[in-house]
């Protein structure tokens, strides 16, 4: 049995192997075969590309044919039309070298022709020159042939010379001088006229009809009462904190506000108006609190205006300390013309007197804001306005120029340019326009008296009479007093005396009329 077993296993293993050795021939062929077949496949597939290309070569050959046919006629026409355009150019190219070639010979010409002048004209110059040394001997042998007969010397006929020539030339500028002169005044006045007028014209700034009012008015009893307690602590304690003195009287209904700061005179009329419309106890705690902050909000309200005035004239350049100074004249007043707004309005006027006679309008405007800034710190320092505030933008960095029409704009320094007399000019149209200014009826009686009793004060004056508001002095003189040399001194003593005794705004003129009456009575005729 196991030998049977054995031979099983045997065979099978031959079977095995057998099986296996069958297995991988038929595995070999189908390889082989496969491989044949897909040979046969590219081969195939090759002669269909090659047939498949030749057959779009032709039609690409089909294609080419048909295009050509197409534009075949077109491109011999274009051939055609460039072999035209060749023989033309051709024959242009010809034309132009035969031209150049003519004009090179005529350039050559030409040079030829140009050397052959020059050398004329050399020989003429030579020839020229020779002639002005022939000339210039026989000068020299004249000279000295007449300076021997007339026993003078050449440099002192040369001095005579000059000396005639600069003595022809004075006379003549002398004359041209006194030309101009008299037709500068007689046409000056005309031409001042014309300007100020297109000025004032072109100035649209709105009227400004503040008057300065100091005074304050007691809503009712009951606040009169608690403002004046009977110690007159409350009085006091405001007249310290604001600097400024307080008046009230028993019979008025108003408090009168008396300081030589304008700045503490508004402070102080803020502060009353605020105390007075507290409906409370009125105590010195309570004025004290309420003056600090009428001082932060005065203080700031200064410095806005003049903020506000250095923009509206576009100087935003100018020192913080000028602007707070400008800001600060708010609350000055002149005449009663408040001063902001006249430095304003003296500021434009300058500006359109600049432009009109062509100088430059910025320095104008600058030197008219600030002319009277020195009216916000005079009550502090000794001197005149002008000299002040000259000093003081002078030391903040402004220009000489402006310096200088500042201070000289009321004749404290002699004006010496253009813009100081613009300035006062400026200044004067702005003080004298209708309304800017204004006076009580009883300092205006008190002005009439003093320029009646300064006229009639002279002896040979027989009367006097003020016109045209107090700006003209009518002088009636005794013509056999007073003849036509006196009244002209006279004239002028009067008006020196007005300006020594006397304070005015802008100018006053002096008419002095001498008059002589003769009559004479006829007989009558039977």
């Amino acid at each position: 049995m196991f030998e049977a077993l054995l031979v099983g296993i045997g065979c099978g293993a031959v079977g095995g192997g057998f099986g296996f050795a069958l297995r991988k021939y038929a595995n070999n062929y189908t390889i082989k075969r496969a491989k044949q077949d897909a040979q046969e496949i590219l081969a195939e597939a090759k002669d269909a590309l090659e047939i498949k290309m030749l057959e779009e070569k032709e039609k690409i050959q089909e294609i080419e044919l048909e295009l050509w046919s197409r534009v075949e006629p077109e491109m011999l026409k274009l051939e055609a039309q460039i072999e035209e355009l060749q023989e033309l150019a051709d024959e242009k190219k010809q034309k132009v070298d035969t031209m150049l070639v003519e004009a090179k010979k005529k350039l050559q010409s030409h040079e030829t022709e140009t050397r052959q002048q020059e050398k004329a004209v050399q020989n003429q110059e030579a020839e020229l020159q020779k002639r002005r040394q022939q000339q210039k001997e026989l000068n020299t042998q004249y000279i000295q042939v007449l300076s021997r007969k007339l026993d003078i010397t050449t440099e002192e006929v040369k001095k005579n010379l000059i000396d005639n020539f600069e003595q022809e030339t004075h006379q003549r500028m002398q004359k041209f001088i006194e030309n101009f002169d008299e037709e500068t005044k007689e046409h000056a006045e005309q031409r001042a006229k014309r300007i100020l007028d297109i000025a004032l014209d072109r100035f649209a700034r709105p009227y400004c009809a503040e008057r300065g009012l100091g005074a304050v008015n007691f809503p009712d009893q009951n606040s009169r009462r608690l403002l004046c307690d009977a110690k007159g602590e409350n009085i006091k304690t405001l007249q310290d904190v604001c600097g400024c003195d307080i008046i009230i009287e028993p019979e008025m209904e108003m408090i009168g506000v008396a300081g030589f700061d304008p700045v503490r005179r508004e402070l102080t009329r803020r502060v009353l108006e605020k105390i007075l419309k507290e409906k409370r106890n009125i105590n010195p705690d309570f004025i004290r609190r309420t003056a600090e902050n009428q001082k932060k909000e005065l203080f700031r309200q200064i410095k806005n205006d003049g903020d506000a005035i250095a923009k509206e004239l576009k100087m935003q350049d100018m020192h913080p300390e000028i602007r707070q100074m400008m800001g600060s004249l708010r609350y000055r007043y002149s005449f009663t013309q408040n001063q902001y707004f006249h430095c304003g309005e003296v500021g434009w006027l300058a500006g359109l007197l600049a432009s009109e006679l062509k100088l430059n309008l910025k320095q104008a405007r600058r030197s008219g804001l600030l002319h009277d800034i020195g009216k916000s710190m005079d009550h502090a320092m000794d001197g005149g306005h002008a000299v002040i505030g000259a000093d003081f933008i002078q030391t903040r960095g402004e220009s000489p120029e402006v310096v200088h029409a500042v201070r000289a704009h009321h004749f404290d320094e002699q004006p010496a340019s253009d813009y100081a007399f613009l300035v006062i000019a400026a200044d004067a149209i702005s003080g004298a326009r209708p309304g800017a200014r204004r006076s009580t009826i009883e300092s205006y009686n008190q002005k009439v008296s003093e320029l009646q009793d300064i006229a009639r004060s002279f002896d040979g004056v027989t009367d006097c009479y003020v016109l045209s508001g107090g700006r003209e002095c009518r002088v009636l003189v005794n013509g056999r007093k007073v003849d036509d040399i006196q009244a002209m001194n006279l004239s002028r003593k009067i008006a020196e005396k007005i300006e020594e005794e006397c304070n005015y705004p802008g100018q006053i003129k002096v008419v002095l009329v001498r008059e002589t009456i003769v009559s004479e009575n006829t007989k009558g005729h039977n």
